[in-house]
């Protein structure tokens, strides 16, 4: 996955046209963000944006880090989340305060995600993949328009268009 940083602010909202574009072409990231000490958020303290709001419909998940021991614990989860089911991009902003204290680091945390859910779409009702399989035979010149949402599935892509012979 790709990972970028940036400062609170205005840094992070310069991320939000990746973070969007991220999405909705499937591209793993891990945005990792700075924000101000835990006891300025909400007081429109220099540089605060409520980042985590600001990004969260354009976001598979968003962490606001409240304690410096479950930074391992949420980085982790952040590449699992940002790499299974569709990839895309997930977020964890990190208060100044705990940017400052030092950790002990816990090498291979687990990861705690109850109920979480991958985004993948429903298998297609057979009837749907029958009338596609009959609009594609029908067709005089069908062409493969391949996007993200295939990034681990190239072999497969490969068979299919063997198979059919579309280009």
């Amino acid at each position: 996955p790709g990972v970028c940083i940036a400062t609170s602010g205005p840094g992070a909202t310069n991320l939000v046209s990746a973070l969007a574009d991220a999405l909705l072409d499937s591209i793993p990231m891990v945005a990792i963000t700075g924000q101000v000490s835990r006891r300025m958020i909400g007081t429109d303290a220099f540089q605060e944006t409520p980042i985590v709001e600001v990004t969260r419909s354009i976001t598979k998940h968003n962490y606001l880090v409240l304690d410096v021991d479950d930074i391992p614990r949420i980085i982790k989860e952040a590449f699992f989340i940002a790499t299974s089911g569709r990839p895309g991009p997930v977020l964890v902003d990190i208060p100044k305060d705990i940017q400052q204290q030092l950790a002990v680091p816990v090498w291979n945390p687990p990861v705690r995600l109850p109920g979480y859910v991958s985004r993948l779409p429903k298998p297609p009702a057979l009837h749907l993949l029958q009338q596609i399989v009959r609009i594609v035979s029908e067709s005089s010149r069908p062409v493969l328009y391949v996007g993200g949402g295939s990034l681990h599935a190239s072999e497969e892509l490969r068979r299919f268009a063997d198979l059919t012979g579309i280009p």
